[in-house]
């Protein structure tokens, strides 16, 4: 619910994997994860991910997508970090 931050998937089942693809408005992908890792020390991909046909469903073929890929080893801090990061940018 960030204003600005479009994330990608259907969220209405429980059995998902701990990846997250999102958008900041229309700034490119690749901008956005060198904002994280330099401002903020997140480490992101950005681009297609190997999935044009995906990124061509979607309408981000150009924009690509921020991936963030959790893990059992991520604390809910971390996770909370990575929100108001995002959530940062998107209001810059």
């Amino acid at each position: 619910n960030l204003p600005g931050v479009r994330v990608y998937g259907d969220f209405s089942t429980w059995d998902r994997c701990p990846i997250v693809s999102l958008n900041v408005g229309d700034v490119d992908s690749a901008l956005v994860c060198d904002a994280l890792a330099r401002d903020y020390d997140i480490a992101t991909r950005a681009g297609a991910h190997c999935a044009p046909l995906m990124h061509r469903a979607l309408g981000t073929e150009a924009q690509g997508a921020v991936r963030f890929s959790f893990s059992f080893f991520n604390t809910e801090e971390e996770v909370d970090a990575a929100v108001n990061a995002v959530a940062a940018l998107a209001r810059e």
